[in-house]
């Protein structure tokens, strides 16, 4: 036998469990870390799909917004109609000169943000955002387009056409300035349309805004 003594195994350090090593603790802490991450990523995938848009939701934001933007241009629009009728009224020799002057004027004035709080609104309005994927921000410009740069400007040429009856470059511009209006107009309520059908809303109206061609009738007095 060998004269050496026999040794005990070596005592457990602090902290540790006789037969174990650190190792399995580690894992534990991993797996327990895993956990938590896991749970925090359900969490948020819950929060972020709950605060998702419903379709109900979407449709009435949308209505809500044709109403607003209707209301915004309802001024703008009513005194540009009164205008043309009036000018019409010029032409078929029914309505004096001053009133439509009068008209035209009023109507310009009714056109511009700079008089018209409404039209202001309009040039500040803000799509909800549940209607962001629709891009229905183009709508809300060629509305603005249409009042502030078509049919503000065609008001003023119009009480210039009534001083001036007949001015072929007057005409002109006028005419340049209805077609813009029209295709801004279209371009809106197509960009409207597109978004209702996608929604599921068959009951959408148009938003109606004067056409400045007066129905055919001359562009200056007769």
């Amino acid at each position: 036998m060998s004269s050496e003594p026999m040794r005990s195994p070596a005592s457990p350090g602090p902290g540790s469990s006789p037969g174990r090593t650190g190792r399995p603790r580690v894992r534990y802490r991993l797996v327990a870390a895993a956990v938590i991450l896991v749970a925090l990523g359900t969490v948020t995938a819950v929060a972020v799909f709950s605060n998702r848009p419903t379709a109900i939701q979407k449709r009435t934001d949308f209505t809500t917004m044709v109403r607003t933007l209707r209301s915004d241009l309802a001024g703008c629009n009513s005194r540009a109609s009164a205008a043309i009728s009036a000018w019409q009224g010029v032409v078929r020799g029914s309505e004096s000169t001053a009133r439509a002057e009068k008209a035209a004027q009023t109507a310009a004035r009714a056109c511009t943000p700079d008089t018209d709080s409404a039209v202001w609104e309009l040039t500040l309005y803000a799509v909800p955002s549940s209607l962001r994927s629709l891009h229905l921000n183009y709508a809300v410009s060629c509305l603005g387009v249409w009042a502030q740069e078509d049919v503000q400007p065609a008001m003023e040429v119009e009480d210039d056409l009534l001083h001036h009856p007949g001015d072929q470059s007057r005409i002109t511009t006028f005419q340049r300035l209805a077609g813009w209006a029209a295709g801004n107009r279209a371009s809106a309520n197509s960009t409207l349309w597109r978004a209702a059908q996608k929604l599921g809303i068959a009951s959408f109206i148009p938003i109606s805004l004067t056409s400045l061609a007066g129905a055919g009738l001359p562009l200056s007095p007769r």
